[in-house]
């Protein structure tokens, strides 16, 4: 199955925002962050291939570059270009390998609170891997243990209503995880996550192991902002120091008493953050 283009608002003919979603979650559920520019610009969402449909992981899909390749495809093949590319978490990492790639496709990139894993935790990925023990690690372990089928959408939003990772999401926010994030069962008996427990897993265990090596070269690249909650457990204090050293360049805010879910926890102050900056940037 291809993959699919998902058109969150706005005419085809505006300005292009692209959103690049965090690890299991559908683009749908970052609708309310969006709201502030569904009219001015054609805000969109190019999936990674666990929303594809049906897929496995294949062979030769080493690590998290191969999903900025698979963005970078799409946009050449739609003929994309001028983006404002916002990414959540895995998304922010996929957004940046792909500015890097090629800057000349973006006109701003957005990272919220991306995954820069300190390099002690990415050694313990690559020893992982090197000991074929990578199913192992906590969050690979914790993602293919989810919770993947229920009766019906009402029977998952009250699962999901008593998990802590949704505790300060908004009722339409969580809302729109249920409707957007569950498809048929192929049997017909219920529903199922769409982001599959083992696509989750794969990115948890794929993470690109050299994006220090790779950062500096953003650096006056493209116009860019990062920001970060402030109890994030997914981008550290000490990473965000060391990603200040590398990128002098890029402006940076904080998320005040937020975690790393801020873009559906805290929707209207991070659009509002965000559009502060770019009207700031390109004033």
């Amino acid at each position: 199955m291809p993959q699919t283009l998902v058109e969150l608002g706005a005419a085809i003919d505006a300005p292009i925002m692209h959103i690049a979603t965090a690890n299991g979650f559908p683009p749908q559920t970052y609708l309310p962050m969006l709201r502030t520019w569904l009219e001015d610009y054609r805000v969109i969402c190019l999936p990674p291939r666990a929303l594809w449909g049906g897929q496995a992981p294949p062979p030769d899909y080493q690590d998290w570059r191969a999903l900025a390749d698979d963005l970078l495809a799409a946009f050449a093949a739609q003929d994309m270009g001028g983006i404002i590319a916002l990414g959540h978490s895995l998304g922010a990492i996929v957004s940046l390998l792909a500015a890097i790639k090629e800057p000349q496709r973006f006109k701003a990139l957005i990272l919220l609170d991306p995954v820069f894993l300190l390099p002690k935790a990415l050694d313990e990925i690559g020893m992982a891997w090197e000991q074929q023990a990578i199913d192992c690690l906590p969050l690979v372990v914790g993602a293919k243990r989810r919770r993947r089928s229920f009766d019906n959408r009402d029977d998952a939003l009250a699962h999901f209503r008593t998990k802590p990772l949704f505790a300060d999401w908004s009722d339409e926010a969580l809302r729109l995880y249920v409707e957007y994030g569950m498809q048929a069962r192929a049997d017909q008996a219920g529903i199922e996550l769409a982001w599959s427990p083992e696509w989750e897993a794969w990115y948890f265990s794929t993470v690109y192991l050299k994006i220090w090596e790779a950062l500096p070269r953003l650096n006056g690249l493209v116009p860019t902002l990062i920001m970060r909650g402030e109890t994030s457990d997914a981008f550290v204090r000490q990473a965000l120091e060391e990603v200040k050293l590398m990128l002098p360049s890029a402006a940076y805010y904080k998320m005040a008493a937020q975690g790393h879910l801020f873009p559906q926890s805290a929707p209207w102050a991070t659009s509002q953050a965000i559009q502060t900056w770019l009207e700031s940037a390109f004033e």
